[in-house]
């Protein structure tokens, strides 16, 4: 075997290799930004789940489950990680921003954190999310549909990179409490909020809100903070498949295995040359 045989083999063996590992396992990394102006808005921790596509956070036009009106009004994912606990082979996490308001890892404008997992393309197809948007009584942002966004296909191929852009006109209001800011969660408006009973739909805006001061000190501004305007960007979540660095290795075993060949070349040797 010449040495541009044995390249090809060892690339071969590399790449698949490389599908072996995705078979069983492969690393997708989730980033998340919050891509409002100076002004704008906040998002809390930002609950990230992959399944088989059976998890169902909420249903447009139908009440909020109390996982989902804790997330809304509060911002707290406890309920819905323990909805999702029951999903056979799903992973998940709290994506935080870490310099986010003291003592409250909350995105602020311009925020961007990442997280990591170790998936099964099989029982891990499907990404879902959810956050609450801050200042609020009970606005939000997630995904209706389970199988929206596809990760892995039927076969467990790598689908990705999934760039999802989330738009003002993708927030969502839980219905289960007035919007009129008062006892709004990182408001300085006070007062006490008071219950709704109404179904999941396109929210419409923060009214009194905006204008306002938050509990970091800043003031949500009425341009920036208008989520209703036409193209409002909120969020960039990325979901993308990490480099496998033993297949970089091979391949680079194989660039040096070809550097020394062509040495070897040039010196007037070659191996084909050599006795058997």
């Amino acid at each position: 075997m010449n040495n541009k045989q044995r390249f090809i083999a060892l690339l071969g063996f590399a790449v698949g290799l490389g599908v072996h590992t995705q078979a069983l396992a492969t690393q997708i990394e989730v980033t998340i930004e919050n891509l409002t102006p100076g002004g704008g808005l906040y998002f809390t921790p930002v609950w990230v789940g992959f399944h088989d596509g059976s998890f169902d956070t909420f249903d447009i036009g139908a009440p909020a489950s109390a996982s989902l009106e804790a997330l809304a009004e509060g911002g707290d994912a406890a309920g819905i990680s323990a909805d999702f606990g029951s999903v056979a082979g799903g992973q998940q996490g709290l994506v935080f921003a870490p310099s986010g308001f003291p003592g409250a890892p909350v995105f602020d404008p311009g925020d961007s954190a990442s997280i990591t997992f170790n998936l099964d393309p099989g029982s891990n197809r499907f990404f879902s999310f959810a956050s609450m948007v801050i200042p609020s009584n009970d606005a939000f942002i997630g995904n209706a549909n389970p199988a929206a966004y596809e990760i892995f296909d039927a076969t467990g191929v790598y689908t990705g990179p999934l760039d999802l852009l989330v738009l003002g006109s993708e927030v969502w209001d839980a219905g289960t409490e007035v919007n009129d800011g008062m006892g709004a969660p990182f408001s300085t408006l006070g007062g006490s909020s008071t219950d709704e009973i109404a179904t999941i739909g396109q929210h419409a805006g923060l009214g009194v809100l905006l204008g306002t001061t938050t509990a970091a000190g800043t003031t949500i501004d009425p341009v920036a903070g208008d989520f209703t305007l036409n193209g409002y960007q909120l969020a960039r979540i990325t979901v993308s498949r990490v480099p496998e660095p033993h297949l970089f290795a091979m391949l680079g075993l194989g660039l040096v295995a070809m550097r020394v060949a062509g040495r070897r070349r040039r010196g007037g040797v070659s191996e084909n040359a050599l006795p058997a």
